[in-house]
């Protein structure tokens, strides 16, 4: 009497690759022969990504086209990890990167400052001070995580001199 449940068949969900922001691609030198960029990725970015040409079809499309023996530094945006490769092939559709060799970083030994309402965060390009309960961004990113401290203590009010 024990009947067999078959279970629904599930497909795995197929991951797509999150386009780079043209606005992340920083010309590093301008040879005679090739160029040199320096990238900072999406934070949903992992680098097997970079395996997909199609993520650079923006930057295609941008004053940074990658050209053909471009050299390129990828950085992720947490700085965890980087990849530096030598474009293969490029065309208004994306790129393609010959073997990006990976380096992975240490992980930061520093602790930033945080009180009891406010945090200071790293964005990948910046720090920011969040605020703790909801986690919004509440400057604007700084060089730095002293910049960010002080603007997080300039958040509270002060006595003015009567």
């Amino acid at each position: 009497m024990n009947k067999a449940v078959a279970e629904p068949q599930t497909e795995p969900l197929e991951r797509k690759s999150p386009a780079i922001d043209p606005n992340r691609v920083t010309l590093n030198a301008d040879g005679f022969c090739w160029r040199e960029f320096m990238v900072r990725v999406p934070a949903e970015f992992v680098a097997d990504d970079l395996k997909d040409p199609t993520v650079w079809r923006k930057n295609q499309a941008a004053r940074n086209a990658l050209r053909k023996y471009d050299r390129v530094m990828i950085v992720a945006y947490d700085e965890s990890w980087i990849a530096e490769a030598i474009v293969a092939s490029a065309d208004y559709k994306g790129a393609v990167l010959a073997k990006p060799r990976l380096t992975t970083l240490p992980q930061r030994y520093d602790k930033l400052f945080e009180d009891d309402t406010y945090r200071v965060a790293f964005i990948g390009h910046g720090y920011v001070v969040e605020r703790k309960a909801d986690g919004h961004r509440m400057t604007q990113p700084v060089a730095n995580a002293d910049l960010a401290a002080r603007e997080l203590t300039a958040l509270y009010p002060r006595r003015t001199a009567a």
